[in-house]
């Protein structure tokens, strides 16, 4: 395939994606931002789910971005600082990733990357409620 040919066969691709992307009212940088993150954080959410549901090869699907905060390290005084690698006031990230299950259900896993490596892991995770995935589609459908 000639690389005029990829690179039109890419620009369509990404047009559908984002065309039906789950994140409305997101901009396309966002949404494009979002996806690269999610790519980076696809081992940690495979072996979390694998972890969690004890399978080889985890099934999950339509991953996002619920929530990321960001957090700082502190030193009180004579308490000792947190270990993290980044020390008394560096960075790091709490993510809140939710993917969908094959039976419907849909789990909200909780990320952090506070390790000396500044890699990700699984700190804890919830199975998202009905009744909270029905409030969520009724606030964000238009009347």
């Amino acid at each position: 395939m000639s690389s005029k040919m990829s690179a039109a066969c890419l620009a369509l691709l990404t047009a559908a994606v984002l065309v039906h992307s789950p994140c409305a009212g997101a901009t396309p940088r966002e949404q494009s931002l979002e996806s690269a993150l999610l790519q980076q954080l696809d081992p940690v959410v495979r072996t979390a789910i694998g972890r969690i549901y004890r399978e080889t090869y985890p099934q999950y699907g339509c991953e996002r971005i619920v929530a990321i905060n960001e957090r700082v390290t502190t030193k009180q005084h004579r308490q000792p600082s947190l270990p993290v690698d980044a020390v008394h006031g560096a960075r790091y990230y709490d993510i809140t990733v939710r993917v969908c299950r094959p039976q419907g259900e849909q789990l909200d896993l909780r990320l952090w990357n506070d390790t000396v490596t500044a890699q990700y892991y699984l700190t804890c995770y919830r199975q998202v409620p009905e009744a909270e995935l029905r409030a969520e589609l009724k606030t964000s459908k238009p009347d």
